[in-house]
């Protein structure tokens, strides 16, 4: 009876240190898996950051672009705006002076 008592004493143990064992091997490899996982999603992740930095990029240079044409636009309609100006008041004046000298 003593004998069968320790008997089952050593089974017990035996079999909580292999479910320990079993236990301890499940676990790491849920880390492990987890640690993939986690990996995988943070090289998605990057990717799309990737991408869409990419995508802003040619947005905001397309936009500045666009802008660059229309203010040169808008300089070259001002600019000649302000020639076509000029030479009215160049004309004006190139009477005037020459009213001035023939009066005289």
């Amino acid at each position: 009876m003593f004998q069968d008592a320790i008997r089952t004493v050593n089974e017990a143990e035996s079999s909580a240190s292999a479910k320990r064992k079993a236990a301890i091997q499940e676990a790491e490899q849920a880390l492990e898996d987890a640690e993939k996982a986690g990996e995988v999603k943070v090289a998605e992740a990057i990717l799309r950051a990737e991408t869409e930095r990419a995508e802003m990029i040619a947005t905001a240079e397309a936009e500045a672009t666009k802008q660059a044409q229309e203010l040169a636009s808008n300089t070259e309609n001002k600019k000649a705006a302000m020639r076509a100006r000029a030479e009215v008041s160049m004309d004006r004046a190139v009477d005037l002076i020459i009213g001035r000298i023939v009066n005289r």
